[in-house]
């Protein structure tokens, strides 16, 4: 867990870059099926990133004005310490977080009320209905957390997303903690690997992993033998001799931060020749992307090297054919490779993605409306202490490859017989898709790769695969 002098270092800086009073909210406890089963609390990561372990129900008064921090809490009650056990009292929490006051939740409103007066508030939408709602009920704004435009007040949203985009060397080390865990979690599902099993038994694996680190996942595990569906959390599949596993799966740990890693491996120990070659161009794109990483490079610029390198992979394999810049030109690359080359990555594993593309793409830079491209989430320039993940990959996916539109698009460019028979392969269930993930720190001399633990080498791959026996 970062120290106490980063916390009130964040906050200082926060309010230095304000000149209005801003209202934060943690967020509540969501319920799962009735009101007191609860899902496992999570606080607005832009809250987490103030303030360590926010407890539910917490908000947070910034006022530049004279420089204070005032924190709302739940009141303390004996029925609260019955079933949930002792909290620290408010003198407490002041001393221990540093803050200039610490005040009843329930008093919110009047008391930001008082304090701010006729002065302008500004306020941020956060995941949970009703600390969104009060928080736009008591600043006036109209605030909606699926709206990028909506989330906040963009003077707001651009004072945040600085403070956040780069990581300092204590978010860092929480980072490379995450890291460790995952490649632990990747290892031994790895091991575990063998012809029989259902998905299922290699989540329960990762995730058990995490769990015995104190950690939980990041997002929703994806496990699967149908690699091709690029968010699949489906886990019922049995593993077949000839199935590529693809496992995207990062920890998270107790400071909100996170890791986020795909790795990709044959369930009998062995790549075939045309998943090898697959597996080689994937691994060409990804560490040619890494090592083009450095302060002032253009990310944009980076997926497009990784998508050249794939292309020209897919032209030695006879699966497209053509100069390979035209190729990349007409997007057709993207019938095999239709996503972005990754993403920010921090307290969130898609870092700041609700703030929409005013954070992650620069200014007078907006998204393409070529398909494949039109995906790529961050086109920004490169800053030393930006954290990011790299992520090629290449699918057969069956609704594209048939696709009426993509054949008459990309005909000359693609031999879609070539295509159609990897969709016949492993007793017709078909290739999958095959992607290597990374988390990469960009350093002022170039990258800092934060999971280069986590086994990729083909050969190395292949060896863990099945290692740990029955």
């Amino acid at each position: 867990m970062p120290t106490l002098p980063h916390f009130k270092r964040r906050r200082a800086q926060f309010l230095e870059a304000i000149d209005t009073p801003v209202l934060l909210m943690a967020g509540g406890r969501l319920s799962r099926n009735y009101p007191a089963n609860w899902y496992p609390f999570r606080a607005d990561s832009t809250f987490q990133f103030f303030f360590p372990e926010p407890e539910p129900g917490a908000a947070a008064l910034f006022d530049p004005e004279d420089g204070s921090v005032t924190l709302f809490l739940a009141e303390r009650t004996p029925e609260d310490a019955l079933w949930h056990g002792s909290q620290p009292s408010f003198d407490d929490m002041k001393q221990g977080l540093s803050v200039t006051a610490v005040q009843k939740r329930a008093d919110l409103a009047a008391l930001v009320h008082k304090k701010v007066g006729k002065r302008r508030l500004s306020a941020l939408a956060v995941h949970d209905p009703k600390a969104t709602a009060t928080a736009a009920e008591i600043s006036g704004q109209q605030l909606d957390f699926f709206a990028a435009d909506k989330i906040g007040d963009p003077k707001l949203i651009a004072a945040l997303a600085k403070l956040r985009l780069r990581r300092d060397p204590e978010e860092l080390q929480e980072m490379r903690s995450c890291a460790a865990v995952t490649r632990e979690a990747h290892v031994v599902a790895m091991a575990k690997t063998r012809p029989g099993l259902y998905e299922q038994d290699l989540v329960g694996h990762v995730e058990g992993t995490f769990a015995r680190h104190g950690c939980v996942p990041a997002y929703n595990t994806i496990l699967t033998v149908r690699g091709e569906v690029l968010h699949n959390n489906a886990h019922g599949n049995m593993l077949l001799d000839t199935d590529i596993v693809l496992l995207d799966g990062g920890a998270e740990n107790k400071s909100g931060y996170c890791a986020d890693v795909t790795r990709c491996w044959p369930v009998n120990g062995h790549f075939s020749p045309e998943a090898r070659d697959v597996y080689e161009i994937v691994l060409a794109a990804e560490k040619a992307a890494i090592e083009a990483v450095k302060p002032g490079v253009r990310y944009r610029d980076i997926h497009l090297l990784g998508a050249r390198i794939i292309t020209e992979g897919l032209v030695s394999m006879g699966l497209m054919k053509g100069d390979i810049d035209k190729l990349v030109d007409a997007g057709a690359h993207a019938l095999f490779f239709p996503h972005g080359i990754g993403h920010l990555l921090g307290l969130d594993v898609h870092d700041m993605e609700g703030f929409g593309d005013q954070v992650h793409y620069a200014k007078g830079r907006k998204r393409s409306d070529q398909f494949g491209l039109a995906y790529l989430r961050l086109d920004l320039d490169l800053q030393a202490g930006m954290c990011f993940t790299i992520e090629p990959g290449v699918y057969f996916v069956p609704a594209m490859i048939h696709h009426a539109e993509f054949r008459k698009k990309f005909k000359g460019m693609v031999d879609f017989t070539r295509a159609e028979s990897f969709l016949t392969m492993n007793s017709l269930r078909g290739f999958g898709g095959i992607r290597i993930e990374d988390n990469v720190h960009c350093t002022p001399s170039g990258a800092e790769v934060l999971t280069a633990a986590i086994p990729k080498e083909r050969v190395a791959v292949e060896a863990l695969v099945g290692s740990a026996g029955g």
